[in-house]
């Protein structure tokens, strides 16, 4: 545990830089959205492009790593959906609760994934990335239309951005331009290599940069429960399907990983679209990335 931690801390020191940068040297939200776009429209797409293209593949474990990752998550979310009334959970918190307990960070888990496991885990993470990203946004879009006062964002507006999702589009690029051998001219090829060199840290600061931690003092109750679902219940039930399918070795890692991280800031403007409860999803996203810090090497220890 001690070795996957040092592994580990240096991405969450720089989301930690990201904090400080936004509350000593760059206090603008307009700078760090600006920042987050460039990351999320250039600079990520770059890293995933010019990783798939250029990494051997794996191999017959990405359908099962596929299902061990996304069949937990259909589970976690149908036990949620039992939470509902017994929690007590209003048309705008069940949303935000639901997301916070399946969604996830691209940023830190392409991060850790690199710095564990190198070029192969990277290559399975952005594979897995690519099918559940479009799985994910298509629950917590029809939990906000089901449960949320829904406003200004249809849910065919939804699906048609998650259609030219550019993490999605890069995916597939990538993929593609592997499975037909195809290799880009050496200039472009090198011009991703360095966008996608910064695509990482970038990416973890505007996490940081993203995070509120006075919003932790919300709903306790729900942000402790949410963090507990997303950081412990969802990568133990993907486990156990890695266990079903019989996924081993590294990509079991990938999985149980994937599944440990911590929800995703996007997951904040997608709730202030849909009239879900915001100011919890910040709440859940902060506390859940703080005690990232310490489950992730604990889950992947334990499980992975």
């Amino acid at each position: 545990m001690i070795a996957i931690f040092t592994a580990l801390m240096p991405i969450f020191l720089v989301i930690a830089l990201g904090i400080g940068l936004r509350r000593w040297l760059a206090p603008d939200v307009a700078f760090w959205r600006t920042v987050e776009r460039i990351t999320y429209y250039v600079l990520f797409p770059s890293l995933l492009v010019h990783t798939l293209m250029t990494t051997s593949l794996p191999g017959g474990e990405v359908l099962t790593s596929l299902l061990s990752l996304l069949l937990p998550a259909v589970c976690v979310t149908l036990f949620v959906l039992t939470l509902r009334k017994p929690l007590g959970l209003n048309g705008k918190d069940f949303p935000s609760f639901l997301m916070g307990a399946i969604r996830f960070n691209s940023y830190a888990g392409l991060a850790a994934a690199y710095a564990l496991y190198g070029d192969d885990g990277l290559a399975l993470f952005a594979l897995l990335l690519a099918v559940y990203i479009p799985t994910v946004n298509v629950i917590s879009t029809a939990a906000l239309a089901r449960y949320a006062s829904a406003s200004g964002t249809s849910i065919p507006t939804v699906l048609r951005a998650i259609a030219t999702n550019p993490v999605v589009l890069a995916c597939i690029f990538g993929l593609s331009l592997n499975l037909l051998e195809i290799r880009l001219p050496l200039v472009i090829d090198r011009t991703l290599g360095i966008l996608g060199a910064s695509a990482l840290g970038m990416g973890l600061i505007s996490v940081g940069a993203a995070l509120h931690l006075q919003s932790m003092r919300s709903d306790k109750r729900t942000i402790v429960l949410a963090s507990i679902l997303k950081l412990l219940v969802l990568p133990c039930v993907a486990w156990v399907f890695c266990l079903i399918f019989g996924v081993e070795g590294y990509a079991r890692s990938i999985v149980v990983l994937f599944a440990a991280l911590p929800c995703s800031p996007a997951a904040y403007v997608l709730a202030r679209q849909m009239g879900g409860n915001a100011e919890l999803m910040a709440g859940i996203i902060s506390a859940g990335t703080a005690a990232a810090i310490l489950s992730i090497p604990l889950v992947l220890a334990l499980f992975g």
